[in-house]
C-alpha cells in the first residue's frame, strides 16, 4: 500500500524537480527547514537580531503612517475592552497598561505632525487618570506641543526614553496577548514593544491553598522626572507591597539624630545653606554674591569639559551675553568651588537634581540657575522689581516659587525666564513660600502677619490664615497635606487644618526668632530652629489626635519637646532628607 503524500509535500518535491530540470543550484533549497532545529544560543541571537531590527522598524513605520482617527479608535477599543473583562483582578492588571500607552500615543500623534487631533486626544481622555502623580505628569504633559518640546522637558524626555514597567501575571498576559493578536494595531503594538517593559509574575502551587504568590518580578526604580518606573498591580499586589514598605519603614526608618553641618568663619558672611538631596554636595550662599559648593562624603567636584552636547534651552544665556557678564568660576583654598554671577546677597538655594542645576536668588532681583556639571550660570529669570528672599520648589521640580520684597510671589518654570504667575495680594514683604505636597497650591508667609493659600493653576487667593503676632519667616506643609505650619518672629509655630480653616494648636517654647519649621516625612514630628541656635523636636501625635477626636486645641501642655543646642552662630537651614528621613541642619561658627 502506497502511503499518500502531503499537499505541502508534493508542492516542494514539485519545486525542487523544476529547478534541477532548470539547472539551478539546489544545495541552499529547503534550508528554512533547518530553523527549527537550533540550538539554545542560535535561537536568543536571532531572536535579539529579529527584536532589534522590528523595533526599529516600528517606529519608522508609525511615525510616517500613524492613522490619527484609527490610533484614537484602537485606544478606545481596547479601554472598552479592558473595561468589560469579568475578572476584576485581571482587569485592574491590564488597565494598568492605559496609562502609558496614553501617554505615548499622544507623543507619537505629535511625531506624525498632526498637532490638533493630538491636543484633542489628549483633552478627551486626560481625565480617566485621577491619581495625583499621573495628574502632575500630565501637566507636563500638555505643555509639550512638538517633538522639540520634548528634549526641553526632562520629566518627559525621561519618559520617552525610559521603559515603563507594568508587571502582569500569566493570565492577564495571555489575555493581552490574545486581544492583540485579534484586534491590535500596530501602533498599539509598537508602543507596548518599544516603551513598556511588562514583567510576568509566575504563580506558585502554595497559591491554590490561599497563601500570597512570591513574586519573581522586580522592584520598581525611580528615574529622572521625578517619573516613577512603577508596576501597576493593584488589588492583593499592591496591598502587600505597601504592608511590606510599612514593615520596612518601622524596622529601618527610625528617626536619626540631628546631624550638623557647619560653615566656619562665616558668621558675618553666611546667609544661607543646603545639602543636595543625594547628600552629596553643600552649597552656602554669602553676602559677599558668592555660592560656595563643597563635595559631601566621598564626591569630587570635578568640572566636565564645556565641549561636551547638551541640549539648549530656550532660556540659556547667548555666548555675547557670557561674554560681557564679568562672572567666574574659581576654586577656593578650602576646596569649595565658587560660583560668581549674583550681584548682591544670596538669599536661598534648591537643588534640581534632576537635570543637574542649582537655582538661587538674590537681592539684585535675579533668580539664577547653575549648571552643575560646569559650574556655569545657564540662565537668568528676572521679573522682580526688588530683592528676592526666599523660594520653593514643586514635586519633582516643575514649578519653582519666589516672594519678594516687591510684596508678591511668582511661579517660573526652568524652560522659561519670566514668571508664569503673579500672586499679589499681601501688603509687605513675602518672607516664606512653600508649595502643597500635590503642587496644585502654595502658601506664602509674610510680614504683614499672615499666611495665605494660592491656587497654582489660575494664581487665586483660596485661604488667609491669621493669629500669628508677628512677622513670618518660615513654612512647612505636612506630608500628607492636611496640616500647614508656620513660624517667624514671635518665637511660637502655629498649625492649621487646611480642611477647617482653623488654627489647630500654638507651640510655644522658643526663646528666639524662628527662621526654620520643618515636618518629619512620617508625619510624627516638627522640627524647628531659631536664632539662638537651639533645635527641637515636637511631636504632633497629641493635636492631632485632638482633632480626630473632635475637640478643639490650643496650647497643649502635654507637648515635651526634644531641645538641641548646636552652639552655632546662626543657622542657615533645617530640613528632612527622604534618605533615612534624616534631619540636617546647617549651621555657622
Amino acid at each position: 500500500m502506497k502511503m499518500k503524500r502531503m499537499k505541502s509535500e508534493v508542492i516542494s518535491a514539485t519545486i525542487e524537480s523544476y529547478l534541477k530540470r532548470r539547472h539551478y543550484q539546489t544545495h541552499d533549497y529547503r534550508k528554512s527547514d533547518q530553523l527549527f532545529c537550533q540550538n539554545s544560543d542560535q535561537t536568543t541571537l536571532n531572536a535579539t537580531a529579529e527584536c532589534g531590527t522590528s523595533q526599529d522598524n516600528s517606529i519608522v513605520f508609525s511615525a510616517i503612517t500613524i492613522d490619527i482617527a484609527a490610533a484614537d479608535q484602537a485606544y478606545q477599543r481596547l479601554k472598552k475592552w479592558m473595561s468589560v473583562v469579568l475578572n476584576e483582578k485581571l482587569r485592574i492588571e491590564l488597565q494598568g497598561l492605559l496609562y502609558p500607552i496614553f501617554c505615548h500615543l499622544y507623543l507619537e500623534m505629535l511625531h506624525a505632525g498632526n498637532r490638533q487631533a493630538a491636543i484633542q486626544f489628549l483633552k478627551t481622555h486626560q481625565n480617566e487618570f485621577m491619581s495625583d502623580t499621573e495628574k502632575d505628569f500630565l501637566e507636563e504633559l500638555s505643555s509639550v506641543f512638538s517633538v522639540q518640546d520634548i528634549e526641553l522637558r526632562p520629566l518627559v524626555n525621561a519618559f520617552r526614553t525610559r521603559k515603563y514597567k507594568v508587571d502582569l501575571s500569566e493570565s492577564a498576559h495571555i489575555c493581552l496577548r490574545q486581544y492583540l493578536t485579534k484586534y491590535g494595531h500596530i501602533i498599539l503594538m509598537q508602543i507596548i514593544n518599544t516603551h513598556i517593559t511588562i514583567i510576568r509574575k509566575t504563580s506558585s502551587l502554595h497559591q491554590m491553598d490561599g497563601e500570597v504568590p512570591e513574586e519573581k518580578s522586580q522592584r520598581y526604580e525611580t528615574s529622572i522626572n521625578g517619573h516613577v518606573e512603577q508596576p501597576s498591580g493593584t488589588g492583593v499586589d499592591r496591598e502587600m507591597r505597601e504592608l511590606q514598605e510599612a514593615i520596612r519603614l518601622i524596622q529601618h526608618n527610625s528617626h536619626q539624630a540631628l546631624r550638623l553641618f557647619t560653615v566656619k568663619n562665616a558668621i558675618e558672611n553666611a546667609s544661607c545653606g543646603l545639602i543636595a538631596p543625594k547628600m552629596d554636595k553643600l552649597a552656602v550662599g554669602f553676602s559677599t554674591a558668592e555660592i560656595r559648593l563643597w563635595a559631601v562624603g566621598d564626591t569630587v567636584l570635578v568640572k566636565k569639559n564645556d565641549k561636551q552636547t547638551c541640549v539648549s534651552s530656550t532660556c540659556d544665556i547667548s555666548p555675547f551675553y557670557k561674554f560681557n557678564e564679568q562672572e567666574s568660576t574659581v576654586r577656593s583654598e578650602a576646596g569649595a568651588i565658587i560660583l560668581r554671577g549674583h550681584t548682591d546677597v544670596v538669599h536661598d538655594l534648591r537643588f534640581i537634581p534632576e537635570v543637574d542645576i542649582l537655582l538661587s536668588v538674590s537681592s539684585d532681583k535675579d533668580m539664577r540657575a547653575w549648571k552643575l556639571n560646569n559650574y556655569s550660570c545657564t540662565a537668568i529669570y528676572s521679573g522682580h522689581n526688588y530683592p528676592i528672599w526666599c523660594m520653593d520648589t514643586s514635586v519633582f521640580n516643575l514649578y519653582i516659587g519666589t516672594g519678594s520684597h516687591d510684596r508678591t510671589a511668582k511661579l517660573w518654570s526652568l524652560d522659561r525666564t519670566f514668571p508664569l504667575r503673579i500672586f499679589a495680594g499681601h501688603f509687605l514683604d513675602v518672607n516664606c513660600i512653600k508649595f502643597h505636597p500635590n503642587a496644585r497650591y502654595l502658601a506664602t508667609g509674610s510680614a504683614d502677619k499672615t499666611v495665605r493659600l494660592w491656587s497654582k493653576d489660575d494664581g487665586n487667593l483660596l485661604r488667609v490664615y491669621v493669629g500669628a503676632q508677628s512677622t513670618i519667616y518660615t513654612l512647612a506643609f505636612s506630608p500628607d497635606g492636611k496640616y500647614l505650619a508656620a513660624a517667624g518672629d514671635d518665637k511660637s509655630i502655629y498649625i492649621w487644618d487646611l480642611a477647617t480653616n482653623g488654627l489647630l494648636t500654638e507651640l510655644k517654647g522658643h526663646k528666639d526668632t524662628i527662621m526654620n519649621v520643618d515636618w518629619s516625612l512620617d508625619n510624627q514630628y516638627i522640627a524647628s530652629a531659631s536664632l539662638d541656635g537651639i533645635v527641637r523636636l515636637w511631636p504632633t501625635q497629641d493635636f492631632i489626635k485632638t482633632l480626630n477626636g473632635g475637640s478643639s486645641s490650643t496650647m497643649l501642655q502635654s507637648e515635651t519637646p526634644q531641645i538641641y543646642s548646636t552652639y552655632c552662630s546662626s543657622i542657615l537651614s533645617l530640613n528632612y532628607y527622604k534618605k533615612s528621613n534624616s534631619l540636617i541642619c546647617i549651621g555657622t561658627k
